[in-house]
């Protein structure tokens, strides 16, 4: 959580406010524990009015594809649920088997796994819960915790595109797709621009925290898109790959891209700030070091990410490389390197022994996997690469941005470990009339934030390791 002042030239951040996200695990059924959220979200807004006096605007971006269904008093009619949770866990198959991807794609434009929310809605059809036909509203949740607060209901459009129920385009529902898989839409509420203003904080909730009757600004409600938004320098023939527990890598245009090359390259299309396009790809990232921290803290070895980092840099290369989407990777559970190994072990490459190893397996394969989708955005779509940002918290691991410089060919700005608050923040200043428009939000980011540079170093032949990955189709 962040707050900000602007003096016309630069943004000043006061400090973090960092709180807690743990899921909670109910029997079988995973779910995300919305309500700490919200509390969390009320005490930030506190601390802060007791500090800096009371606020103009307030903004809300999250992860995307989660929601919230309520009732028509208002009220949830169920947990929000986790998009890991296992009642995805078999829904793509029943989903080609009703459409085919090809023809999703057509419709959405998107790409999508089980972790969107069209198979977790689907799912609910399938299984024959009763939940949407009960429903008054669904809000994704950067609009839920906003409408939390202000009792306003609307759908900001970047975070409704992670939804795979949108047109090509982003901008409007797909009709065709919610009657193919007979998912109701009268739950559905009105689309808004990022930037649009949605009311007031409540009397109560301004009372309380002590920020007053702030402005509640549907910014960006899309992570990756509200990171996009500030990146300084960032426009078109420019490539940005946001790192968190997730990667998302992609360019900015004007118009979708949902040819044959783009589907068959893997590529998805979602809604950027002031209706720009953001053409990418996303696969798992650090959510591969967090599943190997949690089997080393099982063994009673506790490990920082700085002192994995130390071990990686420390470790030899073995060149061996995994499929950051493979499905046993990305499924909670077990001992990921004993997935990774048996991976490995049927691919013919070399099993990491030490810690250090397996962190920088995993490196290594974020860095092929990201130079696997540059050259197929460069060679196959004819979309010209002349400069890379990193950005987000992956931006601070210097061992991995060196390597995806290498691999690239190409120089690489990293920085902006929170990128997606400065463009929260950025986007609240827009809607506030404080900047005209996205040049002038990453001119002013520009100006209060560093970037460091990297050029990339002669060594390895990433172009031969690529080969050999795509023989073995390790990179797809």
């Amino acid at each position: 959580m962040a707050a900000a002042s602007f003096d016309g030239s630069r943004i000043e951040l006061a400090d973090y406010i960092t709180f807690p996200n743990q899921p909670v695990q109910i029997l079988d059924t995973l779910y995300w524990d919305v309500f700490a959220l919200y509390r969390s979200i009320v005490s930030g807004m506190t601390q802060y009015a007791s500090e800096l006096g009371p606020a103009a605007t307030i903004g809300i971006d999250t992860w995307g594809a989660s929601y919230g269904l309520l009732d028509k008093k208002g009220r949830l009619l169920e947990p929000v649920y986790h998009y890991r949770d296992k009642r995805t866990d078999t829904i793509m198959d029943v989903i080609y088997e009703k459409v085919s991807q090809r023809r999703i794609f057509e419709l959405t434009g998107v790409q999508f796994n089980r972790t969107y929310t069209l198979p977790q809605l689907y799912s609910c059809i399938v299984n024959g819960d009763t939940c949407l036909d009960n429903a008054d509203k669904l809000l994704f949740l950067p609009d839920l915790l906003g409408y939390f607060i202000s009792g306003q209901m609307s759908t900001e459009m970047t975070i409704a595109g992670t939804s795979a129920l949108m047109e090509p385009s982003q901008e409007n529902w797909s009709k065709q797709l919610f009657q193919e898989f007979s998912i109701p839409t009268h739950f559905l509420t009105n689309l808004v621009d990022a930037g649009t203003v949605k009311g007031t904080v409540t009397p109560e909730i301004a009372s309380l925290t002590g920020i007053g009757p702030a402005k509640l600004v549907a910014s960006v409600g899309h992570d990756s898109a509200a990171a996009v938004a500030a990146i300084p320098g960032f426009g078109k023939n420019k490539l940005y790959i946001s790192i968190g527990t997730q990667i998302s890598m992609g360019i900015e245009t004007d118009e979708p891209l949902v040819s044959e090359a783009a589907y068959q390259g893997g590529f998805k299309n979602t809604g950027g700030i002031a209706r720009r396009k953001i053409i990418y790809r996303d696969f798992s990232a650090f959510w591969l070091i967090n599943e190997l921290r949690a089997a080393l803290k099982r063994e009673g070895r506790e490990y920082s990410f700085d002192e994995l980092h130390s071990l990686a840099e420390e470790a030899k290369s073995l060149n061996a490389y995994i499929d950051n989407e493979y499905p046993t990777f990305n499924t909670p559970g077990g001992d990921i390197r004993v997935k990774m190994a048996e991976y490995l072990q049927q691919t013919g490459q070399a099993v990491p022994q030490t810690v250090g190893e397996w962190v920088r397996c995993i490196f290594e394969s974020l860095a092929l996997k990201v130079k696997y989708c540059a050259d197929y955005l460069k060679n196959t779509l004819g979309m010209p690469l002349e400069d890379a940002f990193v950005i987000n918290g992956g931006s601070r691991n210097t061992l991995l941005v060196q390597l995806l410089s290498d691999a690239l060919r190409l120089p690489i700005h990293a920085g902006m470990p929170y990128a997606t608050l400065a463009g929260n923040l950025l986007t609240q200043f827009y809607a506030d009339g404080k900047v005209s428009s996205v040049e002038e939000m990453r001119e002013v980011a520009g100006r209060s934030f560093q970037m460091k540079e990297y050029e990339p170093q002669p060594g390895r032949d990433w172009d031969a390791a690529l080969q050999a990955a795509v023989e073995k189709n390790v990179c797809h």
